[in-house]
């Protein structure tokens, strides 16, 4: 899983609309005024055919243009970084588009889930130490077997044996072979292990954390998917940077309660911020935070999937499988709406280190007929090195639509022939306007307020982009 670093940051201007990677890496971008809308990030493109950025390049950008160290507090704003890797490894996988919805999610639940257990998780940590050691002079030595008096008394003398001393490797006495008419002399035949251990220098660490909350108001700030590396070989990934601020709270509740809020923003057409043309929705995932031409808080949902066509299909069959997967992106995008109102989490990670180091003396008796024959003495080393953790939670968010609308449905064919699919679905204020009048309408009441006009993202075609300026959080 991955790990997530607080990024907490003062929004700046990035200096010249910037649509690519910097020429020159080691040029330090001057500061700029920090009032001014961020208008452009760095790009990139679903499936890149070039070299681009990697993912601590990318944050390390981030930081850089935005002058302020990491773990610093800015006005109430902190900005976290996350990424998830898709499933698979090749982007040519006709479930490619729903791999990246995945990636996301498991993003930013982890995301949420570092938040949780680092500000209100709690841990237990225990460590057990062992150590021992036979310097006797014998050793070496095992105590002997009566296998002749417990292979005459049989049955529970010989298990009363076992349980003691010996560890049973192979017993051949199978009362079905007898019943086959195999002789008893090659039935009664069996290997007894004997061990000792000689010494021992173990160690063991187990960390447990756990926490459960509620969390509302966190918002993705900027999405990237892009290729990563490692080990030799190559996979997609989703990175995520994203904010939560008094003010992100403050509208989550809002929304939740559905009542205007007090926080007020710089106004945008929801036309400057979707991406232009169709192939600019490839780039665009999860949710985005923004302001309406009156200046009031809405939400940008951009939920997506992939449908594996079957060349075997029909039209109506593959019209009703695009149908269905845009059903699933749809559902995607409301719950990404609902979980900002308002998330409970549920965690918890155990993390255990350990080294074994132990001397272990065994000894292998061959038995015939109740009589031993071949004796074996074997020394065992060993040495190993312990390392497990374990993770899991559930999170869980109830809320109600109203004040959702489809903006967008689009399908798309990437350059590798997979088809996405995609939903924008927003939430504002206007459409929480209409819906009550016409709820009122219904209800037989007239004069429903109107409280303005939808809002929008960002123009995030190509890259999603960082729209907002540091007053938005």
């Amino acid at each position: 899983m991955l790990k997530l670093t607080p990024i907490v940051v003062t929004l700046a201007l990035l200096a010249g609309g910037v649509r690519a990677q910097q020429a020159d890496s080691d040029a330090q971008p001057a500061p700029v005024a920090s009032e001014a809308l961020v208008e452009a990030a760095t790009p990139a493109d679903a499936m890149p055919a070039g070299a681009v950025q990697s993912y601590a390049d990318w944050v390390a950008d981030f930081e850089q243009r935005f002058g302020q160290a990491i773990g610093s507090a800015a006005d109430g704003r902190v900005f976290y970084a996350g990424m998830a890797v898709i499933s698979g490894d090749n982007a040519a996988d006709p479930h490619y588009g729903t791999q990246l919805a995945l990636a996301y999610e498991r993003a930013m639940f982890d995301m949420q889930a570092d938040f949780i257990l680092q500000n209100y998780g709690r841990l237990k940590a225990r460590t057990v130490r062992s150590l021992f050691e036979d310097q006797s002079s014998d050793k070496d030595a095992f105590d002997p077997v009566e296998f002749q008096k417990a292979a005459a008394d049989g049955g529970s003398r010989l298990e009363a044996l076992f349980d003691k001393a010996l560890v049973l490797v192979d017993k051949k006495l199978d009362s079905a072979l007898a019943d086959e008419g195999v002789p008893p002399d090659e039935i009664q035949k069996m290997s007894v292990e004997q061990k000792k251990n000689l010494y021992k220098d173990n160690l063991n660490k187990e960390m447990i954390k756990s926490a459960y909350q509620s969390m509302q108001g966190l918002v993705p700030v900027q999405t990237r998917i892009f290729p990563i590396q490692e080990n030799g070989k190559s996979t997609m990934a989703v990175a995520v940077i994203a904010v939560q601020s008094e003010k992100t709270r403050q509208f989550a509740k809002d929304v939740a309660r559905k009542r205007p809020s007090t926080v007020k923003g710089n106004p945008k057409a929801i036309q400057d911020l979707l991406p232009a043309d169709t192939k600019g929705y490839l780039d665009e995932i999860g949710l985005r935070f923004a302001y309406d031409p009156a200046g009031r808080p809405m939400l940008l949902a951009y939920g997506r999937t992939s449908v594996p066509m079957d060349p075997d299909w029909s039209a109506s069959r593959a019209i009703r499988a695009k149908q269905n997967a845009q059903g699933i992106a749809q559902s995607l995008a409301e719950a990404n709406i609902v979980e900002f109102m308002n998330t409970n989490i549920q965690v918890s990670e155990t993390a255990n280190v350990g080294d074994i180091n132990e001397d272990w003396a065994r000894q292998i008796t061959q038995i015939d007929n109740g009589k031993p024959g071949e004796v074996q003495q074997i020394k065992e080393q060993i040495r190993e090195t312990t390392q497990t953790i374990v993770k899991s939670g559930k999170a869980q968010a109830v809320g109600e639509l109203r004040g959702t609308s489809i903006l967008k449905r689009w399908e798309e064919k990437d350059a590798n022939g997979v088809v996405h699919v995609g939903v924008v679905v927003g939430w504002t204020y206007g459409q929480l306007d209409n819906a009550n009048a016409i709820d009122a309408q219904a209800r037989g009441r007239t004069g429903a307020q109107q409280s303005g006009i939808r809002g929008a993202a960002s123009d995030q075609s190509r890259a999603s982009k960082v729209i907002n300026s540091k007053n938005d959080f």
